[in-house]
């Protein structure tokens, strides 16, 4: 019988395990494959990156997509990170089917939970003669590695008790002496990979330590653990980063060892950012909600991108449904070159997803984005991309976040409208923020004089033209109406039409850049056009 996510609570056999966890009856070709994270902080990009190849495979071929938590690192334990682990991935759309929050036959889902699974890997291996205790202390090992660094060799277990008598050591560990478990490595030997993204990779069994497999709290390290956990959760197919390459020798052996079929090895390759560096929080947030959801990152977005940067579509396409992955992802074909996670590429594919939604999608999916906006910590940073690698970030406090999204949300039919223009100035959600306050009396803020100034050169001339429209201007004029009185007045008073296009612009929308401006006043109204104007030219004239 298969379980039902309940561990054992008495000392098991492997063989009893085989029982207890059979293998999956799953349609011909289908994939199991499983992300393995660890509780110990927030989740970010690569968290996202193993989840989306993971479930795509898993899709793609009828089987089932598995989330394993592995917390043997009880010391960086973070209570809060399950939960948003599971946010997480309902974020980016990529529910598994098997979690800790989705229990179902290979469980229990946590390893914590799933001890007696690897006490029993770990007494066969010794029984096979595999594995050996060693009851070393770290002031012993530390010694050994000093030595070895002074001699200029690579710091590694000396193998001290891997010859100890059975006997002795079985009497130690019966009497309760400190000791670890560690792998028995064999001499001699050539171990090669089969990795069906980067072709097979040899390693030599030198290299390789008798590293520990259970520690002495009794909690197995990762090696011991993965192996166990991906054969009785059987588990076809492991995707994971790079820097696993060269335990994955360790891993082999150990399969080898337990007399069990390997799952396939698929490596990852770490992201870089725009100087090649290697993506990490200190060279730029990679967090999922601390960075990609507080600047408005749409998560479908975000999922292309990765695919992208991952995948070649047959097409050549930089924007594509997510099922046109999930249908033709091949392991075979993934990206292994260390891809470039372009800030701009990311900004024109959420762009175009944004384009794709109609002005009522986007105010919706807005108001959701700013709903979670109020629930960020203060002040947020919204950035805004320039040419090159220019940003500039706006913080933004809890006071004028919370006034903008009563505005917005106030006439819903009015927000919506201001979202039709021009729509592809939106890149992400926070644009709306940071682009969006213009639109409302309550949030808008005028342009300093200077500013308005500026185009003109002028003040006596900004402030006559100002005064001048304030005269003149009506809201249910036509756009050739409207034109025609600027134009007009740059010829008349010797100016250049685009300077008096562009005071205008300022004084109204206080930015130089602003949705078309004349449907925009429409929007707007003329007492709020009025009041804008009246202000302008006070700030002129002070």
């Amino acid at each position: 019988m298969a379980s039902t996510g309940t561990p054992p609570e008495q000392p098991v056999t492997l063989e009893e395990l085989e029982e207890r966890y059979p293998p999956r009856e799953l349609p011909p070709g289908a994939e199991a494959t499983r992300l393995a994270p660890s509780p110990t902080g927030s989740p970010h990009l690569g968290t996202a990156m193993q989840a989306v190849l993971n479930a795509a495979l898993a899709r793609g071929s009828g089987g089932r997509f598995v989330v394993r938590i592995e917390d043997t690192d009880q010391a960086r334990l973070d209570e809060r990170a399950v939960d948003e682990i599971e946010a997480a991935l309902n974020w980016i759309g990529e529910m598994p089917d098997e979690a800790p929050w989705a229990e179902g036959e290979y469980g229990p889902y946590v390893q914590s939970r799933r001890l007696p699974l690897y006490r029993a890997a770990a007494e066969e291996l010794i029984r096979r003669g595999h594995a050996y205790p060693c009851f070393c202390t770290a002031e012993r090992l530390e010694e050994v590695r000093q030595r070895q660094r002074a001699a200029g060799e690579p710091t590694r277990y000396d193998r001290h008790c891997r010859d100890l008598p059975a006997e002795e050591a079985s009497s130690r560990r019966g009497g309760g002496e400190t000791h670890v478990i560690r792998m028995r490595v064999p001499d001699g030997e050539t171990i090669v990979l089969d990795d069906p993204a980067r072709g097979p990779i040899e390693f030599d069994s030198a290299d390789v330590d008798d590293s520990v497999i259970v520690k002495s709290d009794g909690f197995p390290t990762y090696h011991l653990a993965v192996v166990v956990d991906d054969h009785f959760m059987r588990i076809t197919t492991v995707i994971r980063g790079e820097e696993w390459i060269s335990s994955s020798p360790k891993h082999l052996l150990l399969y080898r060892a337990l007399g069990w079929e390997p799952p396939r090895l698929v490596h990852t390759p770490v992201l870089r950012d725009e100087q090649r560096r290697k993506l990490s929080k200190r060279h730029g947030d990679t967090s999922l909600f601390g960075y990609f959801d507080v600047q408005g990152f749409l998560p479908e977005a975000l999922v292309n991108f990765i695919a992208r940067l991952l995948w070649p579509h047959p097409e050549g396409l930089d924007v594509f449904p997510h099922d046109d992955f999930v249908r033709h992802f091949d392991v075979a074909a993934l990206n292994t070159a260390g891809p470039i996670a372009d800030t701009k590429l990311l900004l024109h594919i959420d762009g175009e997803h944004m384009r794709s939604l109609s002005p009522l999608q986007r105010f919706d999916r807005a108001c959701g984005y700013l709903a979670r906006l109020r629930q960020a910590p203060y002040p947020v940073e919204l950035v805004t991309f320039g040419r090159g690698t220019n940003t500039t970030s706006t913080p933004l406090s809890r006071g004028e976040i919370e006034a903008f999204d009563e505005v917005f949300r106030r006439s819903p039919p009015y927000s919506v409208n201001t979202l039709g223009l021009e729509p592809e100035r939106y890149k992400k959600l926070g644009d709306i923020v940071l682009q969006g306050r213009m639109f409302f009396a309550e949030t808008f803020t005028p342009a300093p004089g200077d500013e308005i100034v500026a185009p003109l050169g002028d003040a006596r001339a900004a402030r006559d033209l100002l005064s001048a429209y304030r005269g003149v201007y009506r809201t249910e004029d036509t756009l050739d109406e409207w034109e025609r009185w600027p134009r007009g007045y740059a010829n008349e008073h010797g100016l250049k039409p685009g300077a008096v296009f562009l005071t205008l612009r300022v004084a109204i929308t206080g930015s130089r850049r602003s949705p078309p401006l004349h449907p925009l006043m429409r929007l707007l109204g003329s007492s709020e056009v009025e009041r804008r104007l009246r202000i302008a030219v006070e700030s002129v004239a002070a």
